[in-house]
């Protein structure tokens, strides 16, 4: 458990908090490029409680800044995006996408009052079909973080967002929680194979090592990213399945995969202190990704704000029939399964009345990291600094060994992902 201090240290993040301010300091995907036309629509984008549109020039240059007119706060949402910047709706003013005011055209006998107003704005990089984007002082912009995915061809990937209605900590630990699914996730049989694609709508086999039994051994590493979270589960009479999970410092995780498996990649953002930007980018390493497959895997259907339309005021669209006869929850899709778990434990939850278990000891470490790096950071040390050479080469996997083996003998870490997560100053 948490006390009331420490859950309302990690789960507030909006300007000015400890955790918003030390968020700030790390690359976030925003938006998905494909969103954004020049001269087109502008997007609202909400990203650390901060309301913000983003949109794309002339020119393809994407800008993000704050919705609010600097005039009189008239939402530039609804302004005219043309001629290399956006025009206020209310009395034309109008911001390039550097955030410098271009035209006033309503004080035209003052040209230098155009020169002293500046509207909010954030540097961006498009990665991969993904707007990302730099909220912290410029002076500490840290490198782009290289992720592995980021280097394979862009047919070998996809990406997808979607709006979830709880506080980004819970959506995280449940990336880092490798016992849930052998109960959420768990199909009472073999799905059938329809057109050369295995169906996974239900959620995973029952012979899958996550949901064949519950992982029976469980530790944690320091690494040069964040944490490795190891699981061992019974693989057969003879061997054992060992597991791994990445926690990416702060926000970023590869989830467990197994014997080859397509990847998985998260981030979990917070739009605001009660609603999450949930980032899924999935990766086929030596082909392109099957994205028939991984949408039904997920299961999402998400209207025109990227919300769900299976969610909490339809149950997620439950059928108690199903959970007799099809999987555990009686819903359909990973995702949906998960964030029914999530959701309906409130926007935030009390971490003070949890009864953690050792099931729990990743969830606990990535607390403790979390708790760590923002208390030193608010007396004044530099935030964890990611090994960008090994993000490159770094996914999570899994494999079957000898059941005598330990975890350390069959998966080791990596050399190169080997370091301690001491706070630097």
């Amino acid at each position: 458990m948490l006390s009331k201090e420490d859950n309302h240290l990690l789960t507030r993040t909006g300007p000015g908090t400890p955790m918003g301010e030390l968020f700030r300091r790390y690359w976030i995907p925003a938006l998905k490029s494909d969103e954004l036309k020049s001269d087109g629509k502008p997007q609202r984008v909400k990203l650390l409680g901060e309301e913000l549109i983003a949109f794309r020039d002339t020119k393809g240059t994407v800008g993000l800044i704050e919705e609010s007119c600097p005039h009189r706060g008239t939402s530039l949402y609804y302004g005219i995006n043309e001629g290399c910047g956006i025009r206020c709706m209310y009395h034309g003013w109008k911001f390039d996408t550097n955030g410098d005011c271009t035209e006033i055209p309503s004080e035209e006998g003052d040209p230098k009052f155009r020169t002293k107003i500046k509207i909010k704005n954030y540097p961006v990089k498009e990665v991969k079909g993904i707007v990302w984007t730099y909220m912290g002082p410029l002076e500490k912009q840290p490198p782009f973080p290289e992720f592995y995915w980021v280097g394979l061809p862009d047919e070998n990937t996809m990406a997808e967002r979607v709006w979830q209605e709880c506080n980004y900590a819970q959506v995280m630990e449940n990336d880092l929680d490798y016992v849930h699914a052998a109960f959420l996730h768990k199909a009472h049989g073999k799905q059938e194979t329809g057109e050369g694609i295995l169906s996974t709508d239900l959620g995973i086999d029952p012979d899958h090592p996550l949901v064949r039994n519950p992982p029976v051994k469980q530790d944690v590493e320091d690494a040069n990213y964040g944490k490795r979270c190891v699981a061992v589960g019974i693989g057969n009479e003879t061997e054992n399945a060992f597991m791994e999970i990445h926690y990416i410092f702060p926000f970023y995780t590869f989830p467990p995969r197994f014997g080859g498996e397509d990847g998985m990649w998260h981030a979990f953002i917070p739009r605001d202190d009660y609603s999450t930007w949930s980032w899924d980018v999935q990766f086929a390493h030596n082909r392109p990704i099957d994205v028939k497959a991984n949408y039904e895997r997920r299961g999402l259907k998400l209207d025109e704000n990227f919300k769900k339309r299976i969610n909490i005021e339809n149950e997620y669209e439950q059928s108690r029939e199903l959970q007799k006869t099809g999987n555990f929850t009686g819903i359909r899709g990973i995702a949906n399964q998960d964030h029914a778990a999530t959701e309906t434990m409130g926007a935030i939850v009390d971490r003070s009345k949890e009864h953690l278990g050792t099931s729990d000891l990743p969830i606990i470490h990535m607390r403790r990291l979390l708790l760590q790096q923002v208390k030193a950071f608010q007396a004044g040390m530099e935030p964890f600094q990611l090994d960008n050479d090994s993000l490159k080469t770094l996914f999570s996997d899994g494999i079957y060994d000898e059941n005598h083996k330990t975890w350390q003998e069959a998966f080791p870490m990596k050399e190169q992902f080997q370091k301690s997560t001491t706070v630097k100053s």
